[in-house]
């Protein structure tokens, strides 16, 4: 370049105002496509902004939208499970009402006949004793007689218990405390435990509100249930017996290790004169007592068993709201 501008030819031949102009021009150009390099750049830093805040925003959309099908999900699950729920509440209230129903039927029924059997078997009685006070009569006969008298009170009993409970009434209501009342009906029957080495577990809640009730009957449903429980176990069973207070409702809950009850017996378990006892062993009138007794006091039995694995029995008593 300076051989170039040292050169005689090039300084003869150069033209100052063509090379300022073709400078100018050059310059001109080169701004404008600064500028416009600039304006790209500014638009491309412009749209990297705008992409970023996009990335962000999506980010935080996908992860709401994430959290709101696991909420959807949640929601749907807890749906189903109420849904569940309520249909199991619907069908054990359905199967309450059907057995209430039943069993008011079977105890009017019953006690028609236990009445109509009542007067009959009075003179029956009174004739056999009549017997049996002769001392002329011979010693078989005698026998006989006293067989028949066996039976006869036997007879006698069930029609009392029918007439009895078929029309059980409140009596001497006082406030109790379920728990002294289910000792009291462990002490009844302690003998019966102690023959057969049944172990016994407490889980009783302190804290139980006292309700207003009739003790003695109470105690009678939980000697029938502790007993039924013992019967079903073999020698050195287990039974445990557990109280609990929760939403309104005092909770008894007797849980054996015994024999169980075959799922085709279940609904028939509170019918009078049904028994899974040994022919002998059993009238059949336990249950059917202490579910017209709990009707009285608003409360309610449930039975859950399985064939070979225990049966669990849960009793239930409303805590009325203080006033």
């Amino acid at each position: 370049m300076e051989v170039c501008i040292n050169c005689h030819v090039y300084e003869k031949n150069n033209n100052n105002k063509d090379w300022k102009s073709t400078l100018s021009l050059i310059s001109e150009q080169f701004n404008n496509f600064r500028k416009k390099i600039e304006d790209e750049h500014r638009n491309l830093m412009e749209n990297q902004k705008k992409l970023q805040e996009f990335k962000i925003t999506s980010s935080y959309l996908l992860k709401e939208l994430d959290k709101k099908s696991h909420e959807v999900l949640v929601e749907r699950e807890n749906l189903e499970i109420k849904v569940k729920e309520r249909t199991k509440e619907l069908e054990s209230l359905h199967t309450k009402l059907i057995q209430t129903s039943k069993i008011a039927t079977i105890g009017r029924f019953s006690a028609g006949i236990a009445h109509e059997i009542n007067n009959p078997l009075g003179a029956i009685l009174n004739y056999a004793r009549t017997l049996l006070a002769n001392p002329e009569i011979k010693k078989q006969n005698r026998d006989y007689l006293e067989l028949i008298l066996k039976g006869l009170f036997r007879i006698e009993s069930i029609v009392r218990q029918i007439l009895s409970y078929s029309g059980y009434r409140k009596t001497d209501l006082q406030l109790s405390n379920i728990n002294h009342i289910i000792k009291d009906a462990i002490d009844f029957i302690h003998y019966k435990q102690y023959e057969k080495e049944i172990k016994l577990k407490l889980a009783l809640e302190k804290s139980l509100p006292s309700i207003l009730l009739d003790s003695s009957q109470i105690q009678q449903v939980f000697i029938n249930i502790i007993n039924n429980a013992i019967d079903a176990m073999e020698q050195k069973g287990e039974l445990k017996i557990e109280t609990f207070y929760k939403n309104g409702m005092i909770v008894t809950n007797f849980k054996d290790k015994g024999k169980g009850i075959k799922k085709q017996d279940l609904g028939k378990i509170f019918d009078p004169f049904f028994t899974t006892k040994e022919v002998g062993k059993g009238t059949g009138l336990g249950l059917f007592i202490c579910y017209n007794i709990l009707q009285l006091y608003e409360g309610s039995i449930d039975i859950n068993s399985k064939k070979g694995e225990g049966t669990e029995v849960i009793i239930t008593f409303l805590v009325p709201e203080k006033k």
